[in-house]
């Protein structure tokens, strides 16, 4: 049975332990709603069949806005885990779309977290804002801001992804690295660079059947009618019909699968 271990993160729990030969990814949870990011994340590496121990982490320097005391309970700091060698490294999104970088607190040390990474992680997952700053600061690739929210589940060369951003990664705009999936519609969402073992994906494979659902009548109450409906979501009755689920385990599985397994006494040493 596979095997999810939660080493911190507010849905931690002392009922599973790590496994020996588990993954162990670190997250970098910038999403607002971190707990249930923390289950989204749970619940697609479990069907991925393979076994992670997984390891939430917050920016050193961030100013968090609501559940401090909470939140530095139960994450850890980046200053915390910088000694430490991991598998994977997965930054989340952030409802930073419209801000720009220079204004994000922690941008600094995020710079510093994508450096740190080329020493101490094996391979690393950027997701939706995630990924257009990751582009940015290593130079792979510009995106664009948006004024309209491209938000909905799209099938792109094979994979059908939940979306939802305020940004545009232009196709013919990629300076390392190549396109795995994207169309003129949405731009990329897929990028892989080997050469620094990124892959970057614009939209939210992690996403659950009703997250965009929530997302949307959470912007009706604030916008009404100018809240932007999820393209190929709903059914007629307004409930959500699309499934990404299959597409969502085979790509997680397939990047557990990328990363070479090491031995503990070889890891560092390789890294």
């Amino acid at each position: 049975m596979t095997s999810v271990c939660l080493l911190s993160g507010l849905t931690s729990t002392n009922s599973i332990q790590a496994k020996p030969n588990a993954r162990h990814i670190l997250v970098l949870n910038l999403m607002p709603n971190r707990a249930v990011t923390e289950q989204q994340f749970v619940r697609i590496f479990k069907a991925s069949g393979q076994d992670v121990t997984l390891t939430f982490c917050l920016p050193s320097t961030h100013h968090l806005r609501q559940h401090t005391l909470a939140l530095h309970r139960a994450y850890k700091l980046f200053n915390e885990v910088k000694d430490q060698y991991f598998d994977g490294l997965i930054i989340t999104g952030a409802p930073l779309d419209q801000t720009d970088f220079a204004d994000v607190d922690y941008w600094d040390e995020l710079k510093e977290i994508l450096d740190w990474r080329r020493s101490h992680v094996r391979s690393s997952l950027f997701l939706c804002w995630g990924a257009l700053a990751a582009g940015h600061i290593e130079g792979d690739f510009e995106g664009k801001r948006l004024n309209h929210k491209i938000v909905g589940v799209y099938n792109v060369d094979g994979y059908k992804i939940p979306q939802s951003r305020y940004f545009y990664i232009p196709t013919t705009g990629i300076s390392h690295g190549f396109v795995v999936a994207g169309n003129d519609e949405l731009g990329a969402c897929i990028i892989e660079n080997p050469a620094t073992h990124s892959t970057y994906v614009t939209g939210h494979f992690e996403y659950l059947p009703g997250t965009l659902a929530s997302e949307y009548f959470r912007d009706r109450a604030k916008r009404g009618d100018a809240a932007p409906r999820p393209a190929n979501y709903f059914n007629a009755d307004m409930r959500p019909s699309a499934d990404w689920s299959h597409d969502a385990t085979q790509f997680y599985s397939d990047w557990l699968n990328a990363i070479p397994y090491e031995s503990e006494t070889l890891r560092s040493a390789a890294l």
